[in-house]
């Protein structure tokens, strides 16, 4: 297949303004369980995953068959819903892959007063690109040593199936997808860990306006999995977390860089 677009380090997407409502984001943080009104009138920001993806899927990068390896949000000041919000971004690095190329892209968040209120980076596999062996991907150890459990979330078919919606993957929702491409069942998307590491910050360390976090996605979350969520430190000193599966392994980690 010809690609889209040019893989080639440096290329700028086109910006985009967007509106995250507060009614949109009361009902992702509904199928994820999240109390709707912990953020207050303020951007839980695993809410700019899915207009990131956008971003992406407009500029030419196919979401089909395409994996999340890695997330990471700086969030300098908070950003208000019902605001526009105006994303820039950039191709930064490209390397790889069996399946295609990893592609790791940064974005800008701006508020209408032109402030940079968020940074992100994304790397993820894409069906694009030479398809060669790829180097190792870096990802945290999963060493459970330190750690303890704080909460547990029961995935519900029906809420999985509800987040991802606006997304198109069928393998959230549609059970012969999933079982197409490997799975037992349709599998959760990755930014619902993220409202669920977001959701720690906020309630187990004093919910500060400035964070840096940081997600490796390793397993599949199926749909009707028992997450159990586990962290190591304490209160304003949580450092890193672990969201582990039914089966007792990470799904994905999460490393609080600073607050």
């Amino acid at each position: 297949m010809k690609p889209k677009i040019d893989l080639e380090v440096g290329l700028e997407f086109s910006p985009q303004i967007f509106i995250i409502s507060s009614k949109d984001q009361k009902d992702k943080l509904e199928c994820c369980d999240i109390e709707p009104t912990l953020y207050g009138d303020f951007v839980d920001v695993a809410m700019l995953g899915l207009p990131t993806l956008q971003v992406l899927m407009d500029s030419g990068i196919p979401i089909l068959g395409a994996v999340h390896l890695s997330q990471r949000f700086r969030q300098l000041r908070p950003l208000r819903l019902d605001e526009a919000i105006r994303i820039s971004g950039r191709i930064i690095e490209v390397n790889p892959h069996p399946r295609g190329s990893i592609i790791c892209c940064e974005f800008k968040y701006e508020n209408e007063q032109d402030q940079i209120c968020v940074e992100a980076t994304r790397s993820g596999i894409i069906p694009l690109g030479a398809k060669e062996p790829s180097n190792s991907i870096f990802r945290p150890k999963e060493d459970l040593d330190g750690f303890n459990q704080i909460s547990q979330k029961i995935l519900e078919p029906s809420k999985v199936a509800s987040f991802s919606k606006e997304a198109g993957n069928l393998i959230h929702s549609d059970a012969e997808v999933a079982k197409k491409h490997g799975f037992r069942a349709p599998i959760a998307a990755g930014l619902m860990g993220v409202h669920l590491y977001r959701e720690v910050i906020a309630r187990y360390m004093g919910n500060p306006e400035c964070f840096d976090m940081e997600i490796w996605f390793r397993r599949p979350m199926f749909w009707d999995d028992t997450l159990s969520l586990l962290t190591k430190g304490k209160n304003e000193n949580i450092n890193a977390m672990h969201l582990l599966g039914g089966d007792g392994k990470p799904t994905s980690n999460c490393l609080i860089h600073s607050m």
